[in-house]
């Protein structure tokens, strides 16, 4: 997938989310932009779909080597949630946003420094 473009007249193409997943307590969404694309995660993240959403977060690398991915609708995650939002991140140039308070206690909590915020920030 290209990121958009500037169509002929200058004007900047709109963009669209794009759904990578989605179950019955979280959805995953994509939108490609200039600059990093922006992957939101609205929801829960549990030990019944962190499996699979670390799947998703890892196919869209496919789309754009750099990522956002901003957490701020994740209203509940356990350990394997966090786990896996810390396996992706790790894996390649990937930034966390927009960490959750409950997010970040429970990453302390285990041992783990919270998220860092990207200096550049998406909409």
């Amino acid at each position: 997938m290209n990121k958009p473009k500037a169509e002929a007249d200058g004007k900047p193409m709109t963009t669209t989310d794009q759904l990578l997943y989605v179950d019955h307590l979280v959805r995953v969404t994509c939108t490609v932009m200039p600059g990093p694309t922006l992957i939101r995660v609205v929801g829960e993240i549990d030990r019944t779909n962190s499996a699979e959403v670390l799947r998703t977060l890892e196919q869209a690398r496919r789309i754009d080597d750099r990522l956002v991915v901003d957490v701020g609708g994740v209203g509940f995650t356990d350990v394997t949630g966090v786990r896996a939002l810390v396996a992706f991140a790790e894996r390649g140039d990937a930034h966390i946003r927009n960490t959750p308070h409950q997010m970040s206690r429970l990453m302390r909590l285990i041992g783990l420094s919270p998220f860092a915020e990207p200096e550049s920030r998406c909409s």
